[in-house]
């Protein structure tokens, strides 16, 4: 469990409004004492994730109270789940830490209700890569940065594609192609393995394929859904013929079947991140298999609505009485060479140039990178920062869909339910 521990801190602002009105002031240095070896202003910072980033973390935070003696932090993680149920239960105090990880669609939650500190002219942001920054703002203002970036893409295995003499799509193939692919790839590689999953499952796959329309997912305001009932029905549709005709694994396996997913070598194809390839990448490679990445397929094959998505942010809590040092922290880790070259790929490919140019770029990231670079030509503005309701939202989805799966529901029934459950679940937020 995440657990928050009480700090003695050198007070330079009083409570959460003040700091928020003068946070930039006090980044961009002011007057107040700083902190000493002896007597250090002290901080919080804590995260979500494995052993493994909690190594790489300390030690960049190590190496950053080496070199910043009047400054101690105070560190703590969590699993993603604990992770959350501890910063939600401390919002209604206001008792968060001083530095914290987010994830992109929590940033309404927190942001909207006052809980981060404005970043604008408090965190310095040229350093970033472009486009970076776009989904970490809200409303106007910058309450985010990110520390690693991805966007959708198509993991498969080019091994089992030559393997069976199967062409590997490129940029601008329909929904309906990769439904054949999906086919063919199935027939060819024999039971108790699939060309792909069920896309209809996964709202973000939704969102692709509304934005490739020139649609969204939620309206600009994040009020309310921006789509239809009968696009809706459309989507959750869309892959029936498939899963009827064994190209997709049927829903009473689909869940085991897909969990180990193209790392588990049941899976030829999945629509995901493209960082995903680098946790997929060892154990691919140790059956003797290969990776590659390709582009979604598209509703448009001129509009493949891609964007760069943060796979985690930092940010300042509020209530946060040092935020002069909480900024230099954050800067420290994504800009400092040593600290980049430290923290790696963990949190994706990094958001900065010169974290970036630090990093030892396995061959996975590289992989990744390269695809980046072939489909550059293809991105657009990012969606609308997630409503603070995105989480029981998107759940509810996967929920309902999997009543369509069981043939409990139909389609249209379902769609009547979502809409139902959507707007209770967007009312309970106002």
């Amino acid at each position: 469990m995440s657990i928050h521990h009480p700090l003695r801190r050198r007070s330079l602002l009083a409570g959460a409004t003040a700091a928020a009105a003068l946070g930039a002031t006090a980044a961009c240095g002011d007057d107040a004492p700083a902190g000493t070896a002896d007597d250090p202003v002290e901080i919080s910072f804590e995260w979500w994730g494995d052993d493994a980033r909690a190594e790489v973390t300390k030690q960049a935070v190590d190496l950053f109270m080496q070199k910043n003696k009047g400054v101690k932090v105070q560190t703590n993680f969590a699993d993603y789940p604990a992770y959350w149920e501890g910063l939600t239960g401390r919002m209604a105090s206001r008792d968060l830490p001083d530095v914290f990880q987010m994830d992109y669609p929590r940033l309404r939650q927190f942001g909207a209700n006052g809980m981060l500190l404005p970043l604008d002219g408090v965190v310095a942001t040229d350093d970033f890569r472009d486009g970076v920054l776009d989904t970490a703002k809200l409303d106007g203002q910058l309450l985010a940065v990110p520390v690693g970036s991805n966007m959708f893409g198509l993991i498969y295995r080019p091994d089992w594609f030559e393997e069976h003499g199967i062409t590997p799509p490129e940029a601008g193939y329909t929904w309906e192609d990769y439904g054949n692919l999906i086919t063919q790839t199935t027939t060819a590689l024999g039971e108790g393995k699939w060309g792909g999953s069920d896309w209809a499952s996964s709202y973000l796959l939704m969102e692709l394929w509304l934005r490739q329309q020139g649609g969204a997912f939620y309206a600009e305001d994040a009020a309310s859904l921006a789509f239809t009932k009968d696009q809706l029905v459309e989507w959750w549709s869309s892959s029936a013929a498939l899963v009827s005709s064994g190209a997709m694994p049927p829903p009473g396996v689909a869940a085991e079947a897909t969990a180990p997913g193209v790392a588990g070598g049941v899976m030829a194809t999945e629509l995901r991140w493209d960082t995903a390839m680098s946790g997929y990448w060892e154990s691919v490679a140790e059956s003797g298999g290969t990776l590659a990445l390709a582009p979604p397929p598209s509703a448009d094959p001129a509009n493949l609505a891609l964007h760069l998505r943060p796979s985690v942010q930092f940010v300042i809590g509020a209530n946060s009485e040092a935020p002069k040092e909480s900024a230099k922290l954050i800067e420290f880790l994504l800009s400092d060479p040593e600290a980049a070259a430290i923290l790696g790929t963990n949190r994706g490919i990094p958001s900065t140039k010169t974290g970036l140019d630090s990093v030892e770029i396995d061959e996975a990231s590289q992989v990744v990178l390269d695809y980046e670079a072939t489909v550059e030509q293809y991105l657009i503005e990012a969606p609308v920062v997630p409503p603070a309701a995105a989480g029981a939202i998107e759940a509810k989805f996967t929920e309902i869909y999997g009543q369509v799966q069981y043939g409990e529901m139909t389609p249209a029934q379902a769609a009547d339910l979502f809409f139902t459950e959507a707007e209770t679940l967007f009312a309970s937020e106002q």
